[in-house]
């Protein structure tokens, strides 16, 4: 990918096209002048944390006690490495990846965050469009603050991350409400039978004389049928 810095309101981005039999080509994509310094998410964490409330950020930058499980995941990832291919055909590459029946445009997809409202306005709504618009799984966090409904039907065929009570009688209600909902795939949270702290976001209230506790636990009022008023 090739930046190229303009002096007006965007920046054109180029990105490769290719078609069988031909030479490599670019395709210009426009991008706004304010995003052309993102160009990694170290890029967009940095930009969050100038933009958010200290505890917005702490809530979405933050993890549990030391976050030596955050560390450890993303040391994880650093072990990947891609393998160069040179002098191979390149005109039919593609990302695709099929789960559950459908054919995605890339074997990754956006996770659950809980009230991500809070950190940008109609935060569920924005990410379904853009997981659309990208062809790629989003899942709606059990702790959203937007309607199922509403979420699904921006996006058709999305997945919904739950918090299952331990008992039949209440995961049975939960199942059926998202299904009526829309949604097609329902991911389970399996690794808070007790919750961890946050200590980023403790710190902030702490300073700000505020003490609170995050309880993921799902809760019957969390999944009621809309109101039809």
């Amino acid at each position: 990918m090739s930046v190229s810095h303009g002096g007006g309101a965007s920046t054109a981005m180029t990105s490769p096209n290719t078609a069988p039999g031909h030479i490599t080509t670019r395709t210009e994509v426009t991008v706004a002048r304010r995003m052309r310094d993102r160009l990694a998410l170290e890029d967009f964490e940095r930009a969050a944390k100038r933009h958010l409330p200290k505890s917005i950020f702490g809530y979405v930058a933050g993890a549990a006690e030391k976050r030596t499980a955050f560390f450890d995941a993303s040391d994880a990832f650093d072990e990947l490495a891609l393998v160069p291919r040179v002098l191979r055909d390149m005109s039919t590459r593609s990302q695709q990846a099929s789960l559950f029946g459908k054919t995605y445009a890339h074997p990754f997809g956006i996770a659950p965050m809980g009230s991500s409202a809070l950190a940008a306005y109609d935060g569920d709504v924005v990410l379904a469009r853009a997981a659309q618009a990208a062809g790629i799984p989003s899942i709606v966090s059990a702790a959203s603050l937007t309607k199922l409904e509403r979420v699904a039907q921006e996006a058709p065929g999305r997945w919904f991350q739950a918090y299952l009570p331990g008992e039949a009688d209440r995961i049975e209600p939960l199942v059926e409400r998202v299904g009526r909902a829309g949604f097609e795939v329902l991911v389970l949270t399996v690794d808070v039978a007790a919750p961890g702290t946050c200590s980023m976001i403790a710190r902030v209230l702490l300073a700000q004389g505020v003490a609170a506790k995050v309880d993921p636990q799902l809760r019957a009022a969390d999944l009621q049928e809309p109101s039809k008023s």
